[in-house]
């Protein structure tokens, strides 16, 4: 069976991306660091990129190491699934869907480095999307189908729709715990 998505799922993405924007008040194609990860070939790559965004934030509250941690596996997780073919591609878009999550965990390291308060909370919502995504993993380990790749874009839009929400209560000076993933999408 075929594993290209429809012209729908492009359409989707895209108004999710555009949803972002409004709800976080910046654009993941003009974000700096999207040119970094796009070149980055290695979940390793991946986290040195996000490290250098997370300085700011552990230089101000002290790294325990919690933050790193989550984020590492955050990373591994969705890395593992974005190289495993199961996206089919990217979309048609000009990037891989897993580098706007990415892009959009790098935006909202940025947007709490002042709001100690965020820490635990950002620890949580990491913990969460490690979790989601090894879950995810299962679909690595069987053979691609066009509904399956429907399926995980839907989710990693959810994923981004949750950062997007994070990002705008972290520049309100608090981010408290993020609405859950709705499992309702697909």
């Amino acid at each position: 069976m075929s594993t290209n998505p429809s012209p729908e799922l492009k359409l989707l993405f895209e108004t999710a991306l555009n949803d972002f924007e409004k709800r976080a008040g910046t654009n993941l194609f003009q974000y700096q660091i999207i040119d970094q990860l796009v070149n980055c070939e290695s979940s390793d790559s991946v986290i040195k990129v996000l490290q250098e965004q997370a300085q700011a934030f552990r230089n101000f509250r002290g790294d325990d190491g919690k933050i790193m941690t989550w984020l590492k596996r955050t990373v591994n997780a969705l890395y593992s699934l974005s190289t495993s073919g199961v996206l089919g591609g990217t979309i048609g878009l000009h990037f891989p869907p897993a580098n706007a999550i990415f892009a959009g965990l790098a935006i909202l390291l940025g947007a709490i480095k002042d709001v100690s308060t965020s820490y635990d909370a950002l620890v949580d919502l990491f913990e969460s999307f490690e979790s989601f995504l090894r879950r995810l993993d299962i679909y690595t380990k069987i053979p691609s189908t066009t509904a399956m790749t429907e399926i995980i874009v839907k989710i990693l839009i959810e994923l981004l729709s949750t950062i997007s929400l994070a990002i705008q209560q972290a520049k309100q000076g608090r981010l408290s715990e993020p609405h859950p993933l709705r499992y309702d999408v697909y």
